[in-house]
């Protein structure tokens, strides 16, 4: 299989694990049903019986987002073999793939990081693209911080120790 399906495949895979378990199920479960509809009418039955035990799987473990990541690998499995018996369903796969994605709920990810030195250590924390390093480094009894001011020193007025 070429880079580009292999990466369809995943995404679709991903996409209809995604779908499973959401507001937008019933429509996901019955495009993905069409699309192996290919095969016969049999094989829509059973991978509709198939979407709806993994779905049921989603739905009642606890680990929702583990089961979701032990489902992509059988599903892509699953899209890999129809696009070789029917490369002419890989058009077909895009759309239901666009289609479903724009039925998903849409997530946001609030991160917070906390980075902590100790004992004189020094510590470092980004994330994300475009990220910029700031090193704070605080003087040790004895040593001179930056600026020429010692710990336990105050600046003119100024009452708090450096």
């Amino acid at each position: 299989m070429t880079d580009p399906m292999s990466a369809l495949v995943m995404t679709g895979a991903t996409t209809i694990v995604a779908a499973m378990a959401t507001s937008g199920w019933e429509s996901a479960r019955a495009r993905v049903a069409e699309l192996f509809g290919r095969r016969g009418d049999d094989e829509v039955t059973a991978i509709a019986v198939q979407l709806d035990g993994d779905a049921h799987l989603v739905a009642d473990e606890e680990d929702t987002e583990g089961v979701r990541e032990e489902l992509v690998r059988p599903w892509a499995r699953r899209l890999a073999a129809l696009l070789r018996e029917h490369p002419e369903a890989t058009e077909e796969l895009r759309r239901v793939v666009e289609e479903v994605a724009a039925g998903l709920p849409r997530t946001e990810h609030h991160w917070t990081q906390n980075v902590t030195a100790h004992s004189g250590g020094t510590a470092f924390g980004t994330q994300g693209p475009g990220s910029s390093v700031h090193i704070h480094r605080y003087a040790t009894a004895g040593e001179t911080a930056p600026g020429g001011a010692v710990p336990g020193d105050t600046a003119p007025g100024d009452s708090s120790p450096a």
